[in-house]
């Protein structure tokens, strides 16, 4: 619920049956059906005949009340049918209250009632047999008593959305997904995509019986397409109960099918990028192929990965030469295929497409959600590892309306993204993964190496993370090459240049510069402190002279050292594994500096002060001394830069940023030592972690619109 900003858009019932629902087959007359509807006995009296007048004045409970929803189904199907004998169903109505849904990872779903296929509607006809996730789609929730009812509407909201949220989260086949609740006589569409989170406004389902049928209709005959699923991803079904799933996607031409997740925890939010990962093999080439597959929602104004890459090299060459070019290709992830998604024509878009061009009325009512915190319990799913999710039901929430033009909301609008996907050729491991320090130094010093290019060619990345810088170990995968560090995920990358207003922030959260996060220079001001003569300090001007705050390559290379600070605090040398004494401690000098919880002026303060990067202060185990070292020579010469750089900003500024060699040499002292290459890591395990991995987010916007994480992919 916090995710959707605690609110979802109320569109008109019309706007939503022209733009969301599946088009009304050719031939159906909803008119006509409703009247043989009436003439055969299946409505009397105004009311459908198989449900009571006032479902809420019943004292059955509300699976026994809502039964007759299956019957009616099939009666409107029927009629449907007489109109047109061409029409072929495709899916039905099911009825599982109380039936947990299955599926791979842990999920907790038990729909009160969904469409699915034929095939699975006549398997749950057996008794014993379960709803599968991957096959239930527009998933319904009953109560019997009136939307007004606050504990109602917060249990059958919150259940819904979980619904739908798991459902986006679990089957990466699924492009959008239906929802249904139906309150006494009021039945509520509700719609999600990577773009938007809507609902409609209610209908009375008894008084209206031809928008019911409307719905029924355009649900029942429904292409698998128009019901959200990806006509270019299809699912091979294991070879035993104790299998998993795979996939084959296409990609172009080519076809490829998964042999492992690699990452999925971005998908957990019912609308966003929703990054998936996998390790991949050609399905035409030999059974040992390995690739990375990435599939990812990208927002429509900006560039695919392969085409920022493309210009990205481009500009290095042209501005530095072609051996700065062959340094910074070595040492970027390889794309061998990639693709804007189209379904038949038409990019596969979140409004053109899905939406069917659609924009959300300006003048709407909003149902807002108010997320209520009950029992320590989390609104939103949390993930213990990228094998197995641990999803958290919604504690509890509290629905009313926000009227338009009410100045106490933000308005959540529909973001426009295109589907992309892209294939690479190196298989590599993440920084999070990686068991060898040398290595992680070896991967540190080579992506460094590169941003000296990058950065001469006056591009930044700015998201570096421990989960898109790799380290390629060519040898062990007997490949041809050398093993070097690589960096990826590109798509935040762009070109330097002035601009009159601040920048929008990006960045996974534990590895952002402290300038970033605040949104602003902080080290002008220490400089400053050093100058004697007043007027000098007069003379350099005020906040408001600065020129906006954007992003530079400093703040790449303090993304960089944060990722050697947090693999210190977050691995142990296996030979040289702390107590919990000891573990605790480093976790509490930890959640200071990687938390959710603004606190730049810790990190800040971290970097700046160098000199008390020890082991007795970091509490850091005596064999990462030489590498603790590394890092104060790091932190020191990273501050001296912000002091210099900051002393004099100007809006168009140009001058060079001369510390790349310093840290490569820094850096590459740790990757040639001995003793720092013996140490093999191991993950630390505590109770705080898990609040750590909670604090790893992406922004994408102002501080009202902060972003889920895009979580690090660990590559293997």
């Amino acid at each position: 619920m916090s995710e959707l900003r605690e609110q979802v858009p109320e569109v008109p019932l019309d706007w939503y049956f022209e733009h969301l629902l599946p088009p009304l087959p050719a031939g159906i007359d909803t008119e006509e059906i409703v009247n043989s509807l009436k003439e055969s006995g299946v409505i009397t009296n105004n009311r459908w005949a198989a449900i009571v007048e006032h479902p809420r004045l019943d004292k059955r409970h509300e699976d026994d009340i809502y039964a007759g929803l299956e019957e009616i189904f099939k009666d409107i199907i029927d009629a449907g049918k007489t109109q047109n004998s061409d029409l072929e169903q495709q899916f039905a109505l099911k009825l599982t209250p109380g039936v947990e849904a299955t599926s791979e990872r842990d999920s907790t779903i038990k729909p009160d009632g969904h469409f699915t296929s034929l095939e699975e509607a006549a398997r749950l006809e057996r008794a014993g047999e379960k709803p599968s996730v991957y096959n239930v789609w527009d998933s319904h929730e009953f109560k019997k008593d009136n939307e007004g009812v606050t504990h109602a509407m917060d249990k059958c909201v919150s259940q819904l959305v979980y619904d739908m949220q798991q459902i986006m989260a679990l089957d990466p086949c699924r492009r959008f997904a239906f929802g249904t609740s139906i309150m006494n006589r009021s039945f509520r569409l509700w719609f999600c995509c990577r773009g938007a989170f809507l609902t409609a406004k209610p209908f009375d389902f008894m008084s209206e019986p031809e928008k019911l049928v409307h719905v029924f209709i355009s649900l029942a005959f429904a292409s698998r397409t128009d019901a959200g699923w990806d006509p270019s991803m299809a699912c091979i079904l294991p070879a035993s109960p104790t299998g998993k799933r795979q996939y084959k996607i296409q990609v172009g031409d080519k076809a490829y099918i998964t042999t492992k997740m690699l990452s999925n925890n971005a998908a957990t939010s019912p609308i966003g990028r929703a990054t998936r990962v996998w390790l991949v093999r050609d399905e035409d080439g030999p059974s040992d192929s390995r690739y990375v597959l990435k599939d990812v929602w990208v927002d429509s104004e900006r560039q695919t990965e392969d085409e920022i890459r493309s210009a990205l090299l481009k500009d290095v060459e042209e501005k530095c030469g072609s051996d700065a070019r062959a340094i910074v290709e070595k040492h970027l992830l390889t794309p061998v295929a990639f693709e804007k998604l189209h379904i038949g024509a038409i990019v596969d878009d979140t409004t053109q497409l899905i939406m069917r061009g659609g924009s959300i009325p300006k003048t709407l009512d909003h149902l807002k959600l108010i997320v209520l915190q009950q029992s320590g319990l989390s609104t939103r799913s949390q993930v213990s590892n990228t094998e197995n999710p641990v999803d958290a039901v919604f504690s509890g929430t509290r629905a009313r309306y926000f009227r338009y033009g009410d100045t106490a909301r933000c308005s959540p609008r529909a973001t426009s993204r295109f589907h992309y996907r892209i294939v690479f050729l190196e298989c590599a491991t993440t920084m999070y993964d990686e068991k060898h320090l040398g290595n992680v130094l070896g991967a540190l010093t080579d992506v460094t190496e590169a941003l000296r290019w990058i950065h001469k060619s006056h591009w930044v990345h700015r998201d570096i993370s421990g989960g898109n810088v790799y380290w390629y170990n060519c040898k062990a995968k007997v490949l041809n090459g050398e093993n070097r560090g690589l960096l990826g995920d590109l798509e935040f990358a762009k070109v330097r240049t002035p601009s009159a207003t601040h920048e929008v922030r990006t960045g996974t959260f534990n590895f952002m510069a402290s300038e970033v996060i605040a949104g602003r220079y902080l080290v002008r001001f220490t400089s400053n402190s050093d100058l004697e003569d007043p007027a000098q300090i007069i003379g350099t001007g005020s906040i408001d002279n600065l020129p906006p705050f954007a992003f530079n390559p400093l703040h790449d290379m303090e993304s960089i050292w944060w990722i050697l600070v947090y693999l210190l605090y977050f691995k142990d040398d296996k030979q040289n594994v702390a107590d919990a004494d000891l573990a605790d401690t480093r976790a509490v000098k930890a959640l200071k500096l990687f938390n959710q919880e603004g606190q730049t002026l810790d990190r800040q303060q971290f970097l700046q002060n160098s000199d008390e990067l020890t082991v007795e202060r970091t509490c850091l185990p005596l064999s990462f001394k030489f590498v603790i070292a590394i890092a104060r020579a790091f932190a020191a010469k990273l501050h001296a830069g912000y002091r210099k750089f900051e002393a004099n900003l100007t809006l168009v500024d140009e001058r060079p940023f001369e510390i790349h060699d310093y840290l490569v040499k820094a850096l590459g002292l740790g990757r040639d030592n001995p003793q720092v290459n013996s140490i093999e890591l191991v993950g630390v395990t505590r109770p705080q972690k898990r609040k750590i991995d909670d604090a790893e987010s992406c922004y994408n916007g102002d501080t009202s619109n902060k972003k889920k994480a895009r979580q690090a992919f660990p590559m293997h």
